[in-house]
């Protein structure tokens, strides 16, 4: 079991795996020989034990009011919180005992996350807590009771020490997000760069803070603790249920409507190459070549628009999951460019502006689908696009502008123009379409670190302007 355990860890990258290694080594070395006292009025071991005991309350109440620690991570949240109370509480050293101990349990209740992950936030967490334990001993020594008198100090010395605590944290699980591949932190680095996770260990350290606090005036008077955070707790794990509701309400919409624009954008061109199959038949049994011909080319046709609206599909789930990514390479922009506009005619070719030798950072069959879903929505909306033109911008960057000479683009309508199933109302019945030719435009951009953006055309018309990195 423990080969198993440790399988995803041997194909991490060897620098993650030599960090982690040192992160562990530090942890212990840093915790067995940091300066530390006695900061509460009971024995180490009861203290460690109240904290240990509150830990395992916190799970278990967690799954009781969860259905399992599968059904939210929640419970595991407040990890934090007692690797802080015994950083305030007690020596370095017993960091060593308390924090293996309540990570232990909390994966032994169920808590489905990889071992080595695991052990590692463990080793995070404890030289953490050794961050928090030095400024404690700076501000208060070997004091005792460091809530006395008005408290005032004692308060400050846990601000301080949950702002070391944090710092110390965030650092060492960002140094993971950045140099483990990207796709098995995209996870951590969305959370880092978010709010919500700052506001809850933030939240957890307080309730850590507090309890230390209470316990450091009179340990017994902390159990009055015990129902109160049970209550917290309660109100705490609604909110990962509410958000995981209001993700399956999403969801569902998405799948209705999902399903109606598949039932109209593929049920029409395969109902007419259905028809147009069996006239081309009935054109051969007749020796009508021509006729036949002609039939085969709106089968073309239609399959042709079906293939781009599965395309258009495939992009759509890909980036709803959260997996669009982009291989860039060195790509010529000026031949791309003029294959689009031969591609996309519509009575006239779009004239190709491009200076010579010009290059630009990109997935080449992401730059093609892009100019493809543009050059088709000018066709739709426009009559055709008239100019593709490329230019460099002063920040070293790509812009290429297709740009039409329609009416342009409703005022009512610009801010909704590049969400997914999003079409105006006064073309809706008027213009074949699915609404996710610009929705998946930017999004392939954006995977390719560039952009989709709209503006409106001198005199007329429309814009639409593909932005991208140039190639060096």
């Amino acid at each position: 079991m423990a080969e198993g355990a440790w399988t995803a860890f041997r194909r991490t990258p060897l620098r993650v795996q030599l960090y982690l290694g040192v992160v562990l080594v530090a942890a212990v070395v840093l915790a067995a020989l940091a300066p530390g006292s006695m900061h509460a009025l009971t024995p180490p071991w009861l203290t460690a034990g109240v904290l240990v005991a509150i830990s395992a309350m916190n799970i278990e109440l967690g799954r009781v009011l969860a259905g399992g620690l599968s059904s939210t991570n929640q419970p595991h949240k407040a990890l934090s919180a007692w690797a802080f109370a015994s950083a305030l509480l007690l020596p370095p050293p017993w960091l060593l005992v308390i924090v293996p101990v309540t990570y232990a349990h909390a994966r032994w209740r169920g808590l489905v996350v990889p071992l080595w992950k695991w052990v590692g936030s463990a080793g995070f967490v404890v030289l953490a807590g050794v961050a928090a334990s030095q400024v404690r001993e700076a501000m208060l020594g070997e004091e005792a009771n460091w809530m006395a008198a008005d408290g005032g100090r004692g308060f400050l010395t846990m601000a301080l020490a949950a702002l070391a605590f944090l710092a110390a944290e965030t650092v060492l699980f960002g140094i993971v997000a950045i140099i483990n591949d990207a796709e098995d932190e995209a996870w951590l680095r969305s959370m880092l760069t978010g709010w919500s996770f700052y506001g809850t260990e933030t939240a957890v350290l307080l309730i850590g803070g507090l309890l230390s606090a209470v316990w450091t005036g009179g340990p017994w008077f902390a159990l009055t603790f015990v129902p109160i955070y049970a209550l917290a707790q309660r109100a705490a794990l609604h909110e990962p249920l509410r958000q995981r509701g209001a993700e399956l309400e999403r969801a569902n919409q998405f799948k209705i409507d999902l399903m109606g624009m598949l039932g109209h954008e593929l049920g029409n061109p395969l109902t007419s190459i259905q028809g147009f199959a069996h006239l081309g038949a009935e054109a051969l049994a007749r020796d009508d070549v021509a006729g036949a011909r002609d039939a085969l080319a709106v089968v073309e046709r239609n399959a042709e628009q079906m293939r781009r609206v599965l395309l258009d599909i495939l992009g759509l789930v890909t980036s709803e999951g959260g997996r669009l990514t982009a291989v860039r390479e060195t790509c010529p922009l000026e031949p791309r460019l003029r294959a689009a506009a031969a591609a996309h005619s519509n009575g006239q070719r779009p004239a190709v502006e491009c200076p010579d030798g010009l290059a630009v950072e990109v997935q080449a069959a992401h730059l093609d689908q892009i100019l493809a879903n543009l050059l088709s929505n000018a066709d739709k909306y426009a009559g055709g696009a008239t100019r593709l033109v490329a230019r460099t911008t002063d920040g070293g960057r790509v812009e290429v502008a297709v740009v039409d000479g329609g009416p342009g683009v409703p005022h009512a309508f610009r801010g909704r123009l590049f969400e997914r199933f999003s079409r105006d109302d006064g073309t809706a019945g008027l213009v074949r379409g699915s609404g996710l030719g610009l929705f998946i435009s930017r999004e392939l951009a954006r995977a390719n670190g560039g952009d989709v953006t709209h503006r409106d055309g001198d005199p007329r018309g429309a814009v639409f302007v593909l932005t991208l990195d140039r190639s060096s």
